[in-house]
């Protein structure tokens, strides 16, 4: 057993004075005889070996009590078993570079408090040992055992990552590297493995591990100033499509993580040359939801950003977004030569929308896959060929709209609404088909209607397919008959179903108001085209209505770097897709220009808020989730407020001062039992 402060084992000789005090309590004294005392003197020698045998155990028990103090303050410790193997030591440092470690700590970021203390315990090492540094980045350069001076130059590098890493993923990584070292190269000798992190709930995964018996585990934990934060969780628009010189609203979510109420902050939105501020108002541990109402002034894309002003961790204070104002909604109208001319009419209307009319045996995929949306309007048969084209132009997030025919094939018709999502049809039925209930508190209908609407009676229809399995469908009904059948239905917001059809042994629907307002409806799902922004850490796509005909590469282009983006889709239909460790080291949140040989669109990028809300492993359930996984006696070490790094020292020793401070506390109770209870 070794000592921490074997200097203060010189206390030690302070145990003289409970002995001096006991023996002066016991010195010999003269004694008087008294004739009528005679029988207390008689009672008075059969208590007397009683009265001895208490004070010894007195005397006992608090000696023990102030050695076993003693010894606490000296802080005992023996050596783990881990130092006394043959071969080279190794050192394994992990560091924490997620966003969380960003927060200010007592000597600037926890980041570089967790530098320097990597830094202090390299300088420690032997000269001769083993070094290999790892953050979340888990790139080539730590994948190999590095020099001491090598590790010292990468640590003064190493900056703020976007990605955190889980327990499970470090230890792992660490393993594979000691193994692959000792097969290549050497047998190590004694291993110690060092965690430096803030320890997010969010790493608090791990799966089980068979350490070796050479291997010491280290945890240090650093600690913020205050477990503050506000930031920015999410923004929307009240409505589903973006037009020129219309209202719209922009909604913005700020969550306050921590204690204290956050009484005045201030949020700057900027949505293209539109500038707007205000002050909120949030509880501790709430949220706030800020609406920002506008009329739209721009067309084409449009760039904003919405930001508040935190003291404390600033990776989640701007979330960055941009969108785009069509001047044009394609419509692909596919149609019989008997089908109803009022929906080309009801699209007429507006000048926004382009409509382009074909029979369905001169459907031009070209055209088709440019536009925004399509309509099948009256058809009876559907080709195996048109069939495919509208499946993959419903991946490429075109809107799809059907409107039946008279007499429609239900093997031509049934396996397309299975693909879309949508309930398959059976024989027509003129029984109970007035409209009943519109679903108002659908999003389709949001700012439709200016007053909930009640039952309604209204002679739209005088047939209609039959809806099959429409309960177990996941499709949305829309418009309800008195029976319950749907009338209209949507897949999502990609998928648009009629059940009945528009000639006039169907019924009277195309001269109801209703109509049109549901087609025009369906056309600006249809240029829906917000908000354009992925999040950085996750495997994300972001769709581009945009022409790219020629081989140039497709490049995400901002002020500081330059990133070839990877891309799947039509030529006029892309899904970029940002994800890899590539993107990670290369991007930053921000705007975007994705530009082939010319400007195709303006992207957003953001970072993921998985650690904007500072929740902390405690020690007890780090220890607990290691050992639980085969990893025991990890040295757990929190570096509080005030404590200077240089006191800290990276030891391979168990420490017992806990145990000898328990049994001085319980000596002490013994001695106060004896003297209460012992009479």
């Amino acid at each position: 057993m070794e000592f921490v402060h074997p200097e203060r084992l010189w206390f030690l000789f302070f145990l003289l004075i409970p002995i001096v005090i006991h023996l002066f309590h016991f010195r010999k004294r003269k004694t008087l005889y008294f004739s009528s005392l005679r029988f207390i003197q008689f009672l008075e020698k059969e208590q007397q070996s009683t009265r001895k045998l208490k004070h010894l155990l007195v005397l006992l028990s608090r000696l023990f009590a102030l050695a076993a103090l003693i010894f606490a303050f000296a802080q005992p410790q023996i050596k783990n078993g881990a130092g006394q193997q043959s071969g080279k030591p190794a050192l394994l440092i992990y560091l924490d570079n997620s966003f969380s470690m960003s927060a200010i700590g007592t000597e600037g970021t926890l980041l570089s408090e967790g530098r320097e203390l990597a830094k202090r315990m390299l300088q420690k090492t032997a000269p001769d040992t083993r070094v290999l540094v790892c953050s979340n980045q888990l790139n080539h350069t730590e994948q190999r055992f590095q020099t001491k001076a090598e590790a010292l130059r990468y640590l003064d590098n190493l900056d703020i990552y976007a990605l955190s890493r889980s327990l499970d993923d470090i230890i792992t990584w660490q393993q594979r590297q000691i193994k692959k070292h000792q097969e290549q190269k050497e047998k190590l000798g004694q291993i110690r493995q060092v965690f430096i992190s803030d320890f997010q709930q969010t790493q608090g995964k791990l799966s089980a591990q068979r350490p070796q018996t050479n291997q010491a585990f280290f945890a240090y934990q650093l600690k913020a100033q205050q477990n503050q934060n506000a930031y920015i969780d999410s923004i929307w628009f009240a409505k589903p499509t973006q037009h020129y010189q219309t209202e719209q609203m922009l909604m913005v979510r700020v969550q306050n993580f921590g204690e204290q109420a956050k009484k005045r902050l201030e949020l700057n939105v900027k949505i293209g040359k539109i500038k707007r501020t205000m002050f909120m108002q949030i509880a501790a541990n709430g949220s706030q939801v800020a609406s920002f109402p506008y009329t739209e002034i721009n067309k084409g894309y449009v760039l904003g950003q919405a930001q508040i002003n935190d003291q404390q961790i600033h990776f989640d204070d701007t979330w960055y977004f941009s969108y785009e104002v069509p001047e044009r909604t394609n419509i692909y109208l596919i149609e019989e030569a008997n089908a109803s001319p009022n929906v080309a009419k009801a699209y007429a209307v507006e000048e926004r929308y382009t409509v382009q009319t074909t029979v369905p045996g001169e459907v031009a995929s070209n055209t088709l896959a440019a536009a925004d949306l399509i309509v099948l309007n009256g058809l009876n048969e559907i080709s195996s060929g048109l069939r495919d084209e509208l499946l993959t132009a419903q991946q490429n997030g075109q809107r799809i709209l059907i409107i039946p025919g008279e007499d429609i094939s239900f093997n031509d018709y049934n396996p397309l609404l299975r693909a879309l999502s949508l309930s398959e049809l059976g024989t027509a039925q003129s029984n109970a088909l007035n409209l009943q209930r519109i679903n108002d508190d659908d999003p389709f209908f949001s700012g439709v209607f200016e007053k909930k609407q009640e039952r309604l009676n209204v002679p739209l229809v005088k047939k209609a397919y039959a809806v099959k399995n429409q309960a177990q469908s996941s499709a949305t009904p829309l418009l309800l008959t008195r029976s319950g059948q749907a009338l209209f239905m949507r897949a999502n917001t990609t998928a648009f179903l009629w059940t009945t059809a528009l000639q006039a042994s169907f019924g009277s629907l195309v001269n109801q108001s209703l109509f049109p307002t549901i087609l025009l409806r369906c056309a600006e799902f249809a240029s829906k085209r917000y908000p354009e922004y992925a999040i950085l850490g996750k495997d994300a796509q972001i769709k581009v209505r945009a022409e790219h005909q020629d081989e140039a590469p497709l490049r995400l282009i901002s002020a500081e770097t330059e990133f070839i983006a990877q891309y799947v889709g039509r030529p006029n239909n892309l899904r970029i897709q940002i994800g890899g460790m590539a993107a990670l080291e290369r991007l930053k949140a921000g705007i975007y220009e994705l530009k082939g040989s010319e400007i195709l669109a303006q992207l957003a990028l953001n970072y993921n808020r998985t650690e904007s809300k500072l929740e902390h492993l405690t020690e007890i359930t780090l220890l607990e989730l290691l050992e639980a996984n085969g990893i025991k006696n990890c040295n757990f070490n929190q570096i509080k407020e005030g404590q200077s790094l240089t006191d800290v020292e990276l030891k391979d020793n168990k420490s017992y001062w806990r145990l000898f401070l328990v049994f001085g506390l319980i000596f002490l109770l013994v001695e106060l039992s004896l003297l209460k209870w012992w009479k």
